[in-house]
């Protein structure tokens, strides 16, 4: 499936988000493309924009398309997209930014759950939007 803006077959993490999924790994068995996909995640929720030229991509791990989004492709770039277009980011920029996305939110990850237990945790953990919907709801409910 080609969505504007992201026609590409593989990504290619720079050298420091390579070295996190590792470390990651260890810490959580768990792989590489489920250390990005949550990265992408944890990012988006985020309140600042990544910069986008912050990550170089010349000595990270390289993969395949369907290895980092699998199943998934569909979920990942709609919220992805969502944040694109809340955030004014044209679609030639979309693979820019979703390249920062990715780098930054490994980093993100691997400071926060330094375990399992640390991740699940972190997923439960509310985004800063639910947040600002529960006490919108409980101020009009009063």
């Amino acid at each position: 499936m080609e969505i504007k803006g992201f026609e590409f077959k593989r990504i290619k993490l720079s050298e420091k988000a390579t070295m996190k999924c590792r470390t990651f790994k260890s810490r959580t068995g768990l792989t590489l493309n489920i250390a990005c996909r949550l990265g992408l995640a944890l990012s988006i929720t985020e309140p600042n924009k990544p910069d986008k030229n912050l990550y170089s991509d010349d000595d990270g791990q390289e993969i395949s398309r369907y290895t980092f989004l699998g199943e998934h492709e569909l979920s990942l770039l709609s919220l992805f997209t969502f944040w694109c277009h809340e955030n004014g980011i044209p679609s030639e920029e979309y693979y820019d930014y979703l390249m920062a996305h990715i780098n930054r939110g490994v980093e993100i990850l691997v400071n926060r759950a330094r375990g399992i237990d640390e991740l699940a945790n972190l997923i439960k953990q509310p985004t800063i939007g639910t947040l600002k919907e529960e006490n919108t709801e409980e101020n009009h409910d009063r």
